[in-house]
């Protein structure tokens, strides 16, 4: 049997001609050969990764990515212990869940996190269960996920932190959608698995979030004056303040909207600064366009890895720039000049999610851009 090394030792895996075979195969002699190779004293995980990345590429090319969890159960039975083990067998399978009608997305979403702990990967299909409001699936995952987690010294801090948001953000909706009148009390014991990591600005953001209170209204050149770590607040309390015109006027299910943070704060600009910029309220509530081009263009890899955040964002700026123009703090000229340059920037953006893994989502975005962006249209 042929073989290769693998970290100084030796692992049987596939012979070289199973591979030589699927090169000039069919997509059903591939279907065909995927459920052999479980049987194969030589299958093991690097395979499973293989074989099943492959065959997803094929059947995904075709219309027929359904036809992957038939080989997966083949595998199940044939090779448990491979099936098991290979991470990208149960992101397959919650992918499938979400795909599919009537699919368990829960079950398959806290048996990869209580089996992987990967941080990246339960939030990734997190962010997938957000986008389509299914907020119950997201928390039950990142609720299995977090002991492993917050005991994972290989990850940085701020990622840490950006899990914790998330993972806050997922309870407090989740609550909400069981309990409208959810109280503050209330949704500190929802959010005590996480402790002293919860965010201090947890109070305000209920409030904010569900139209409680309103954000506290300031005029441009009031913003502008803010030192920074008050900017920074109150930039947050202004996007938080926004969500609920996006559930109310855009019609975005509990838990999308959060998917604003924290890549919309990477892409805002920060407080001015003495002889830096022009310092028009615009310049600080709006992306610079060569920021908004920088982000269309050179984060096609994160976009891949965070394709519901990315989108989103991208729906987001319209309906942000027009909130904005209902504050008092962008002119009407001013926002329609921002939003030209914008749509010209962002027309570049619809192919990049060709590689989502969620048909809907990428007609979804084509769709708005189809749409056209003058603006006062569509």
């Amino acid at each position: 049997m042929e073989t290769e090394e693998q970290d100084g030792g030796q692992r049987e895996g596939l012979p070289l001609s199973f591979y030589e075979r699927w090169e000039s195969s069919t997509v059903d002699e591939k279907l065909v050969l995927a459920r052999e190779a479980a049987s194969h004293p030589g299958f093991d995980e690097e395979d499973a990764f293989e074989v099943g990345s492959r065959l997803e590429e094929s059947l995904e090319a075709v219309g027929r990515f359904a036809e992957l969890e038939s080989v997966l159960d083949v595998w199940k039975q044939r090779a448990p212990r491979v099936h098991d083990a290979e991470p990208a067998v149960r992101t397959w399978r919650v992918e499938l869940a979400l795909r599919l009608p009537g699919g368990d997305v829960k079950g398959a979403l806290v048996s990869l996190a209580r089996r992987t702990g990967d941080c990246a990967l339960v939030t990734r299909l997190a962010e997938w269960c957000l986008y389509r409001g299914r907020v119950e699936e997201a928390r039950a995952g990142l609720l299995e996920a977090w002991p492993r987690v917050r005991e994972d010294e290989s990850l940085a801090e701020w990622t840490r932190v950006d899990y914790v948001t998330r993972a806050v953000l997922t309870c407090m909706d989740a609550g909400l959608r069981r309990a409208p009148a959810l109280s503050e009390e209330e949704l500190g014991v929802l959010l005590a698995p996480f402790d002293r990591a919860v965010p201090h600005w947890v109070g305000e953001a209920l409030a904010l979030r569900t139209g409680r209170e309103s954000w506290r209204r300031r005029s441009g050149p009031e913003v502008l004056a803010l030192r920074s770590e008050r900017f920074f607040d109150a930039q947050r309390a202004l996007v938080m303040s926004f969500e609920p015109e996006l559930r109310l006027r855009q019609g975005w299910p509990w838990g999308r909207t959060q998917l604003l943070f924290p890549e919309f704060f990477h892409l805002l600009p920060g407080p001015p600064v003495d002889g830096g910029r022009d310092s028009r309220p615009s310049n600080v509530l709006l992306p610079q366009l060569g920021d908004l081009e920088q982000w269309v263009r050179a984060q096609g890899e994160e976009r891949a890895l965070h394709p519901h955040v990315h989108a989103a964002l991208a729906l987001s700026l319209r309906p942000w720039g027009e909130y904005l123009r209902g504050l008092g703090l962008l002119g009407a000229e001013e926002w329609a000049d921002w939003w030209q340059g914008a749509w010209d920037v962002l027309s570049a953006l619809p192919e990049q999610f060709a590689t989502a893994g969620d048909p809907v989502l990428v007609e979804e975005v084509h769709r708005f851009f189809r749409a056209g962006g003058a603006y006062g249209r569509g």
